[in-house]
């Protein structure tokens, strides 16, 4: 019996990606998603990829491996991963937005998220302040 898995990473941009670059990985990544079952949201925070992915174990362990592998990613940061019982978004084959430092301030409460120092220094909390603005975003969606 297969079992649904997610990941959820974050990553630096290998090179800066301008917006055509972006819709053409995300067309790309939603065709491959579709066709794999996989769902999922993908953020772009200061140059940074925040990624949650879901599906069944063996493709979120594929795709998650060829992720790492892919030269477009640098750094990367596994911020969890784990089982569910049910996906979380069934509909979106890969839902995107970039978000803005005054939304950031509007979920976290504070305007300065610094990526750059959570890749050197990672929280010793659960919950990663990436995962809030992420879970945050997915809700407004949801909603």
């Amino acid at each position: 019996m297969n079992k649904l898995k997610f990941v959820s990473y974050m990553s630096v941009q290998a090179q800066t990606l301008r917006d055509t670059d972006i819709e053409e990985l995300l067309f790309n990544a939603r065709e491959k998603n579709r066709r794999l079952a996989i769902t999922g949201v993908l953020l772009l925070i200061q140059g940074k990829f925040i990624q949650y992915i879901e599906g069944y174990e063996e493709d979120i362990d594929e795709l998650y491996g060829s992720i790492k592998a892919d030269p477009r990613h640098n750094d990367i940061l596994l911020l969890d991963s784990g089982y569910i019982d049910k996906r979380q978004y069934t509909n979106w084959s890969m839902a995107y937005k970039k978000v803005r430092n005054s939304e950031i301030k509007n979920i976290l409460g504070y305007t300065e998220l610094k990526l750059d120092e959570l890749f050197l220094s990672p929280p010793e909390e659960k919950t990663h302040p990436v995962l809030k603005v992420l879970y945050n975003f997915t809700h407004s969606l949801s909603a």
